[in-house]
């Protein structure tokens, strides 16, 4: 899965009939909605008296929110305005993982970054003051491979270097 802007490849189901793959890429953030994004297909097949759009290429955008026939306009708008607050990749991320696409669930999950399970379980306990009356000699032999075990699985997820509550 790629963590590019949602774009996609819009072509026409008659010319790739006809064995033409002519289109043109997309960026799907480029438009204010459906309608604006229309307007630019029909322009480029403007050709064809009647342009049956096929997609038939799509980055930026988990599985689910794309098709040959179809853009979740949901997502769109949901994936902008998390790239507004610097957290695109995580959307898509967590979009991907569950399936969904609503901004305020996924910003309620959004948790942090890590490199790992574990390295998020050591960065949690050492930011969250759990460590406070532990020796700083002690702190080395903290288990946070176990510490992580126990934190992910009763209720959090690690999805591409991103944590989230589940």
């Amino acid at each position: 899965m790629s963590t590019t802007t949602p774009a996609v490849y819009v072509g026409t189901y008659h010319k790739y009939n006809c064995g033409s793959i002519f289109g043109k890429w997309f960026d799907l953030t480029d438009f204010d909605g459906p309608e604006d994004f229309h307007e630019a297909c029909q322009a480029l097949h403007a050709g064809e008296d009647d342009p049956e759009f096929m997609y038939q290429d799509w980055e930026g955008t988990p599985s689910g929110f794309a098709s040959e026939s179809s853009v979740d306009w949901d997502f769109i708008g949901a994936y902008k305005h998390a790239a507004e607050q610097g957290r695109d990749a995580a959307f898509i991320a967590w979009s991907g993982y569950t399936g969904e696409c609503d901004f305020d669930a996924f910003d309620c999950a959004f948790v942090g970054e890590a490199e790992s399970e574990e390295d998020y379980a050591q960065k949690y306990a050492e930011d969250s003051g759990l460590l406070n009356e532990v020796p700083a000699a002690l702190r080395y032999y903290i288990d946070y491979e176990a510490y992580a075990r126990d934190l992910f699985s009763s209720g959090l997820v690690f999805v591409d270097g991103y944590v989230f509550s589940n």
